[in-house]
């Protein structure tokens, strides 16, 4: 007879890896929980932002790590990142060996799978969860933590360079050349990350689309970077330098990877107050993220921060279990 756990949790970045260690906190058996990834190497944190230096001190992802008894973790451990001022910032590749360390500890704890949800069907209190290896296998209860990838525009004959790709010293080098005219789109965290890699490439010249002045303000700061142009996204704006232009860079957020679920739409949504997707499934993480309220009434997601998405676990997993 298939088991049916209490649990899966798709996803083994840091919200997943959160999910796994506050659930067994709360009490949930280390056989009641089904872990499923492909790579077990913390998602895209230190594969592909690595390089990017983070928005948030020392001392948040130092909270991160000694939030959970499950975690196991010491501030003995010889890790670099205990050896960093608390108050100031570090690549996210420092950030990350804490992380590998604690995704190691937890995937021999619970019940793990390397392998790729494809489809989420409902049951009779229960889903059935198919794999890409053909496995199926049952749950009562889902947390999806699958993050997302990176947005792009599309421009007929300009070349794109990913924005992982942008991030990389090494690798942006390697695709950009001294003749390259270079757009970037994007006014938030990432778009700075951008602009300071660019500053390390010899270019011909490189300019920015922002659409908002104040995003641009409050990520950007006042900060001179004299190796770009920054202009305010405008059709004529647009017609003027996109035909010179010879490749772009987006760096205007994450589009959620994506998981069927049978019954609901292709685009599903989630409540942004509980996290729920559909009865006994919620999201958390990038792909789900909180609502988060700023000047003149409008909102914005926070994406990079790990530890709001402990704060938000803490807040959300007692209605979650109940």
């Amino acid at each position: 007879m298939q088991k049916t756990f209490e649990w899966a949790v798709v996803g083994a970045g840091p919200a997943g890896i959160a999910s796994v260690g506050k659930l067994l906190d709360k009490g949930i058996g280390p056989d009641e929980i089904i872990w499923i990834d492909p790579n077990f190497k913390i998602g895209d944190f230190a594969s592909n932002w690595g390089y990017v230096m983070s928005n948030t001190p020392v001392d948040m992802f130092l909270k991160f790590y000694r939030h959970s008894e499950a975690f196991k973790y010491s501030s003995d451990a010889n890790f670099m990142i205990e050896k960093s001022p608390p108050d100031k910032n570090c690549p996210l590749m420092i950030a990350a060996e804490p992380l590998q360390w604690i995704s190691d500890h937890l995937h021999k704890s619970v019940n793990s799978l390397k392998d790729e949800v494809v489809y989420l069907k409902p049951g009779e209190n229960l889903w059935q969860v198919e794999l890409a290896s053909g496995t199926k296998l049952k749950s009562k209860k889902i947390i999806l933590a699958i993050g997302g990838n990176a947005r792009e525009l599309e421009f007929a004959n300009l070349p794109v360079v990913s924005l992982k790709t942008a991030l990389n010293p090494v690798k942006i080098k390697q695709a950009i050349s001294s003749d390259d005219y270079i757009v970037v789109f994007g006014s938030a965290q990432s778009a700075k990350s951008v602009i300071e890699s660019l500053a390390q490439v010899k270019t011909k010249k490189n300019i920015l689309f922002y659409r908002r002045e104040d995003s641009m303000n409050r990520h950007l700061g006042q900060k001179d970077f004299a190796h770009i142009e920054m202009l305010e996204m405008t059709p004529k704006n647009l017609l003027t330098y996109i035909p010179h232009c010879t490749k772009a860079i987006y760096a205007i957020g994450f589009d959620r990877r994506h998981i069927p679920i049978a019954g609901l739409p292709t685009n599903y949504g989630y409540d942004k107050k509980t996290g729920e997707i559909a009865p006994g499934v919620f999201g958390l993480g990038m792909a789900f993220p909180e609502v988060m309220p700023y000047e003149l009434g409008q909102v914005e997601y926070k994406l990079t921060a790990i530890w709001p998405f402990m704060k938000r676990l803490d807040k959300l997993l007692p209605k979650w279990l109940s």
